[in-house]
Order: C-alpha cells, then structure tokens, then sequence
C-alpha cells in the first residue's frame, strides 16, 4: 500500500487562476504517486482551455453547466486511486500532507475519511470558514488527532472503496453540507473519520464570494433539515429540528435574514414528500456514537453562551 495511487479531486467553477496555481502546489508534493482529476463546473472564463494548454497530464472533466456536489461523483468516477483527496480549487496542499495521508491510511485501516488541517493561506491560523468544524475549545487541541463526526469536503480524504460500500455524495443537496451527510453514512458503516492535523490544507481566502450572507444560510438550513428527516433515527429529528430552526430564526432576525431564512423552511416543507421517500435512517448505534463524538469536539461540547454567540 506505500506506493498506492492517490486521485487529486479538484472541483472549479470560474476559477482559472486559483485552479493554475492549486495544481502548481500538487507537483510540489513528496509523495508522488497522484494523478489530479479537475471537474470543471461548466466554467465560462477560460478554464479549460488554460489547463488543457499549460497542464496536459491533468485528467480534465469539463462539464457542460454547473451540477453543484454532483461533480465531486463524476471526479471519482473518473479516478483510479485507492484514496481520494477531495481539494477545493483555492486550496493549497502542505508538502507532506499527502504522504502523511497515505502513511495514516496504512496504519490504521478502520479510518474512512481523513479531515485535514485547514488554515488561511496568509495568516496560517485556522480556517473558520472552510474547514474548522469543532468546538471553540478544540482550537486548544488543533494540533492532536481526535475522531470527528464530520469532514471538510473542500480538504479530506476518503478511501475509494467507500464510494461502493456506502455510495456516492447526495447530489439533491446542490451545494453545501455534503461532508455531513455522508459522513453519518461513513460512521454508520462502521468506519472511523479522523480529524489528522499532520495533512495540512492552505485555503486562499478569495474576494469573490459564490454564496454568502443571507443566500447560504437559506441553502445550509434547507439542506440540513433535510439530512436531518433523511438520515436521523424518529427521537434524534424531534431533538435537532426543533434546536435548528430555532438557532436559524434567532440568526435570520439578528443578522437581517428573516425573509431568506422563511423562504428556506418554506422550501424544505415542500421537498418532505420527496424526503421521506429517500429516508435512510442511520441506526441507533450510530446516533448515539454521533452525539458521543459532538459531546467530545462539536457544537454540544459548547456552553449556551458560546452556542448562541457562534451558532445564532
């Protein structure tokens, strides 16, 4: 396994000089055994024809019109690897990070997906908008490995084998919450995602924002509500839902979003019908081993005036 193959997943859309210069930082690696496999999302600024020129040996994927988390399939479909580090295209890689990755994997074979190290390119502190999904305490911590209820999509690694064995990212989601979704159906296989500091992500903070403000908390909101009808047991969806769309209304009215935020629940009730069809609960096991690894490093670790402060 010390020389298996590892698929570079790096999805774009409009990004042309974040995606020259994140595939420039991949040759950089120690380890060498990779290919990268770009998604292009249907790019209108030249994308394609800047790294089919400058980069021949990228295995290019160009899409005829964005397909949001649905491109990250078609990058694992297209992928060779044993491992799939999933990179987002204004992402840096640390030299070692994916030798580290591989030796881990080595290691340690019940790990399902390896949550790196996110931090701002610039500042070298932790990333809280791409990739920091713990608990304010945990920042003590951030250099020590810990098992995690979660990952980063935008800097994790999952091995190849998982896309069989518990099947491909939610593709109704769009955009945002992926790594959550999919991350229940990774415990509930019975597998371990690990929080793995030694795989170090550089995120270059860009200026020009997708999805922000009110428009993204209408999106997360509407897509964990969904998750939550989809994939939680009966008595963990009457704790979480309630919390959520409370938290939510809390956020809306503070910070200006209340009619985003409507909108969303509006959307959310008449996507039920189609929800409950997909419903695939996780079982009670797994929930209560969820709820363990939150009490230890996510959001229930947290005192009510710091859930209120970060979450509301």
């Amino acid at each position: 396994m010390e020389n298996l193959l590892v698929s570079i997943v790096i999805i774009t859309w409009n990004r042309k000089t974040d995606v020259l210069e994140t595939v420039q930082t991949i040759y950089e690696q120690s380890y060498q055994n990779y290919e990268i496999v770009l998604v292009d999302n249907g790019s209108s600024d030249g994308t394609v024809e800047i790294v089919s020129q400058l980069h021949p040996k990228v295995k290019l994927v160009a899409l005829d019109k964005n397909i949001g988390i649905a491109a990250r399939n078609v990058g694992v479909e297209v992928s060779q690897g044993e491992i799939i580090f999933f990179l987002d295209s204004d992402a840096s890689l640390g030299q070692e990070s994916i030798a580290n990755v591989v030796r881990k994997f080595r290691s340690e074979p019940k790990i399902g997906v390896i949550n790196s190290k996110i931090v701002n390119a610039y500042t070298k502190q932790l990333d809280n908008i791409a990739g920091w999904s713990y608990s304010e305490k945990d920042k003590d911590d951030q250099d020590k490995e810990f098992l995690s209820f979660s990952f980063s999509e935008g800097g994790a690694a999952i091995r190849k084998k998982l896309f069989s064995e518990v099947g491909i990212f939610w593709e109704p989601l769009f955009f945002g919450c992926e790594g959550f979704e999919y991350s229940l159906r990774v415990l509930d296989a019975g597998y371990d995602i690990l929080y793995f500091p030694d795989s170090v992500v550089f995120h270059r903070t860009v200026q020009q924002s997708r999805i922000s403000g009110g428009q993204r908390d209408r999106l997360f909101l509407r897509n964990f509500l969904s998750i939550y009808l989809v994939r939680f047991p009966w008595w963990m969806l009457g704790i979480f839902m309630p919390l959520k769309i409370g938290a939510s209304l809390v956020r809306g009215i503070r910070r200006g979003y209340l009619r985003q935020i409507l909108s969303s629940l509006l959307e959310f009730v008449f996507q039920i019908p189609f929800l409950l069809k997909q419903r695939r609960p996780i079982r009670n096991e797994t929930a209560r081993r969820y709820l363990d690894l939150q009490r230890q490093h996510g959001s229930l670790r947290w005192n009510f005036v710091t859930w209120l402060k970060y979450k509301a």
